[in-house]
């Protein structure tokens, strides 16, 4: 018995020293909601995110969901009350290729968790007509919070199985050392978003980067029918719903139209209204209002909001400051399932009109 004791001890000691090693180290920060360590690896921040407003109910009543490109439109040019004066706090629950069909599940999530919500924004853009709620456990980052619903032994044992990753030690130490001074944790669980969503620089201008990769509209990611569905969902909570469609840069626009981008976006104006910056304009064929193929800066994200939020005459302003000789639909058009055909006829004569120039 002794000596069965002594071998359990020799397995079970370098196991739980192994276990302790992956929470501690914990690369996407699923042991770690509370005190998320920010290293250079991206973390699951559906998971984290969704687990944070759940254990702070009423923290929140405003949020943003779409891919990483959402964080890009700043707090400061959202709205502060709702239209019957109501304060409204906002949290941006930007997560990694975060699809609509994933949106609308956090949505759902959150209202059965007991979270009231008051407004919400979406983004949509290329990402969202191809990608589909990631299913599984076999990608870390992307792994939703109803996987964990489904089985939280199951979910955690997935990142349990996976080796640390030693060299973000010293970052996370340093995480630790920076204390109450780490001020892109504070933002992290004030507003949701990292440091350099904050940077309301403009970047220097060069050469058109290569597209980023999109895949072929076929209906196939749920991504209308989520959207339909978010919209009859909020309209059941009395909750406002914001769509708005993400600028996108020219290389990119263009691939996506290759692959059926107007077609989706004329889907989704016959489920429900949007707000239209996809296009040619001003910065959407600046390479300088993006930090790469995939995201704009923050400065466009503030003139979207000031299309979307601001009185007349600033509305007007942002959208002339956006127009330039190519621009046939103007920056932030409301489109609806009436207008819808001729706003996407306007698309097509824009993308023409650049290729032959």
């Amino acid at each position: 018995m002794k000596k069965l004791v002594i071998r359990l001890c020799f397995f079970i000691i370098p196991v739980m020293i192994y276990a302790g090693a992956c929470v501690f180290v914990d690369a996407y920060n699923v042991f770690h909601v509370d005190n998320v360590r920010l290293t250079d690896i991206t973390p699951n921040q559906n998971f984290i995110k969704t687990k944070y407003l759940l254990q702070n109910k009423g923290k929140f009543n405003a949020l943003l969901l779409g891919s990483s490109r959402v964080a890009n439109l700043p707090k400061e040019g959202l709205p502060e009350k709702t239209d019957d004066g109501r304060e409204l706090n906002w949290y941006n629950m930007t997560y990694a290729m975060g699809s609509s069909s994933e949106n609308y599940d956090t949505v759902k999530t959150l209202i059965d968790g007991g979270v009231k919500l008051d407004e919400l924004i979406i983004l949509i853009d290329d990402v969202s007509m191809w990608k589909g709620v990631t299913k599984g456990l076999d990608n870390p980052i992307f792994t939703t919070y109803q996987t964990y619903e489904e089985s939280p032994i199951r979910f955690y044992y997935s990142y349990l199985k996976l080796k640390p990753v030693w060299r973000i030690v010293p970052q996370i130490f340093f995480e630790y050392r920076l204390g109450e001074n780490n001020e892109g944790k504070k933002l992290f669980y004030s507003y949701g978003v990292d440091v350099n969503n904050t940077n309301m620089e403009i970047g220097s201008a060069g050469d058109m980067p290569e597209p980023e990769n999109s895949l072929e509209y076929d209906g196939g990611s749920g991504a209308v029918g989520a959207i339909k569905d978010l919209s009859e969902l909020c309209k059941e909570q009395n909750i406002r719903l914001i769509v708005v469609t993400s600028p996108i840069l020219e290389s990119t626009y263009e691939m996506a139209i290759s692959n059926g981008y107007l077609d989706f976006l004329y889907d989704v104006a016959q489920v429900t209204d949007y707000y239209l910056f996809s296009g040619i304009n001003t910065y959407t064929v600046g390479p300088e209002y993006y930090f790469d193929a995939s995201h704009f800066r923050p400065v466009v994200g503030l003139e979207m909001e000031k299309v979307m939020f601001g009185d007349e005459d600033v509305r007007n302003m942002a959208v002339e400051k956006a127009k330039n000789d190519m621009s046939l639909v103007e920056f932030g058009h409301l489109v609806t399932k009436e207008n819808s055909v001729d706003v996407i006829e306007n698309l097509e004569q824009e993308i023409n009109e650049l290729n032959r120039k």
